[in-house]
């Protein structure tokens, strides 16, 4: 165990010493560096820097184009749709007609708000209104009416009129009393004796008339006239007696009852008078009357006239309302753009809340991908972003991002985040639901160089890479960032492209344009 020990306190020894080494060969100033300062072109190996944005800066999502705001045209009454004015592609104008409802009842119901309107008007107009001679005369007439009421009502009723109303219920109770009963022996005998009596008188004008009626003018003749007057007084009396022997009807009964019984109710009513009810009833009237008068005179009250202004503004709120369902029947595109979709039809009938109709400004277009977790960090509102569209080969569009979901966009087997990124309104050419492709610049590499790792002496802001212009080399100052195998990402003002260093790299695939094998990723430290 202890000879393991020893053994490996010399290996780490061994490595430290040859660390040092390495730093003081290569540090600013090293024997190293002073040798590669000292080669020639010829004499030291050249390799080309290289941009980093091309290589390790894209970010590339896919998604689809989208408007930036789709506007939904939603009804605000029911009705049959009349007329549909528009269809899918057309362009329209803000306030443009695109369908029409019927407006039979909606122009109905206004109707009837303006004529409430006139009337809530009519009735103010006529309370501010002073009252006329005529009108106040007529006030009076009923105020002293109504006081002759009300001084009958605290009256005992006469005696007369007792009388008179005993009278009539005696007379009503006696003819129920008959109708029920029917003649007497001694009406019927006198009937039997009337009709006995007409019907001799009529044989016997027969029997004159017989004489004379060989003669041509028989009917014109007193004889002919006798039979007609005693035919009538014969007929006359038999309807009289086949009534009186007849049964009375149950109508006649029951009309005999109701006068009975209103003649009895008008006897009770005068028996109690003076009657409270009555009096109260006429007192009421009395005040009424008054109060009529005395607006008349003085003017009405303030209150009425707020209560009737009140109604008049009620009214006029529901013609308001009425005349805004009606115009709400010419449904209207509300901004600028192009109809999207059309979704009822002329005869339909539509309701309240049913949307019609989307539209959309097509020049404000907006695209959505879907960025890995392990890349979101690497987009920032603003960023712009480079996008082809499958539909449009060769061609390619800008854009900025616009938001950035806070949460999880991707199904339950990966994490990625929504991007959504305004297009530039020159963006012609491009519809909704295209398919597109968007590729990011990570803002850790803009602006990086790609030089070999080996040529770079030092670390950090302090590091320095040899420098081959004009067959000279030169160190120059540089910052490094990410470290990806045989290259480092790193920054300076003056570097360009063309650029050369000392330096040698075992697979120079930056030529090709990648320098990663299949499957790498870029990582490291991010520089500003």
């Amino acid at each position: 165990m202890k000879r393991v020990f020893l053994w490996t306190i010399g290996v780490l020894v061994v490595a430290g010493l040859s660390i040092g080494a390495f730093v003081l060969l290569t540090g600013a100033g090293g024997p190293l560096t002073a040798s590669l300062s000292a080669q020639t072109p010829d004499q030291a190996p050249a390799v080309t820097i290289r941009s980093a944005e091309p290589m390790l800066g894209q970010i590339s999502a896919s998604g689809s184009i989208a408007p930036q705001a789709i506007e939904h045209v939603v009804l605000s009454v029911d009705g049959a749709v009349l007329d549909v004015l528009v269809k899918p592609g057309d362009e329209v104008k803000a306030g443009a007609l695109l369908l029409q409802l019927d407006t039979a009842d909606l122009e109905r119901s206004r109707l009837l708000a303006e004529l409430d309107v006139a009337t809530a008007q009519n009735s103010l107009d006529q309370l501010r209104k002073p009252a006329g001679a005529t009108e106040i005369a007529e006030a009076r007439a009923d105020l002293l009416s109504a006081e002759e009421k009300l001084a009958d009502a605290q009256k005992p009723a006469a005696q007369a009129e007792i009388t008179a109303a005993r009278a009539s219920v005696a007379s009503g109770w006696a003819k129920y009393n008959d109708l029920q009963a029917g003649p007497s022996a001694a009406e019927l005998v006198k009937l039997e004796a009337n009709l006995r009596k007409s019907e001799v008188a009529m044989q016997e004008a027969q029997r004159d008339y017989d004489k004379v009626k060989w003669a041509g003018d028989a009917g014109a003749s007193a004889q002919g006239a006798a039979l007609q007057d005693a035919t009538i007084d014969y007929e006359a009396a038999k309807a009289d007696y086949e009534v009186s022997v007849a049964a009375a009807s149950q109508a006649d009964v029951q009309s005999a009852v109701s006068q009975a019984n209103d003649a009895q109710q008008k006897l009770n009513d005068l028996l109690a008078r003076p009657n409270a009810a009555d009096i109260a009833a006429a007192e009421a009237q009395v005040a009424a009357a008054q109060t009529r008068l005395d607006n008349l005179l003085t003017g009405v009250d303030h209150l009425e006239i707020e209560a009737a202004t009140i109604q008049l503004q009620t009214a006029l709120v529901t013609l308001g309302e009425a005349r805004k369902q009606l115009a709400k029947a010419s449904v209207v595109a509300p901004s600028d753009g192009r109809v999207l979709t059309v979704s009822t039809q002329q005869g339909s009938q539509a309701r309240s809340g049913e949307e019609v109709a989307t539209l959309a400004d097509l020049a404000q277009l907006e695209l959505t991908v879907y960025v890995a977790e392990v890349d979101i960090n690497k987009i920032a509102l603003g960023q712009t972003a480079d996008i082809s569209v499958d539909a449009l080969p060769g061609q390619r569009f800008a854009g900025q991002v616009a938001r950035v979901a806070p949460v999880n966009s991707g199904g339950s087997g990966a994490v990625s985040y929504a991007v959504t990124i305004a297009l530039d309104g020159a963006a012609t050419g491009l519809l909704p639901d295209m398919t597109a492709v968007a590729r990011f610049v990570d803002p850790t590499i803009a602006g990086g160089w790609l030089v070999p790792t080996s040529s770079i002496q030092g670390e950090g802001s302090a590091a320095t890479i040899p420098l081959l212009r004009a067959g000279v080399t030169t160190p120059a100052r540089v910052r490094t960032g990410i470290v990806q195998g045989e290259w480092t990402v790193v920054y300076a003002d003056d570097l360009k492209a063309g650029d050369q260093v000392a330096g040698s790299v075992s697979m120079p695939s930056a030529e090709e344009g990648s320098i990663f094998p299949r499957g790498a990723r870029p990582g490291g430290p991010g520089a500003p």
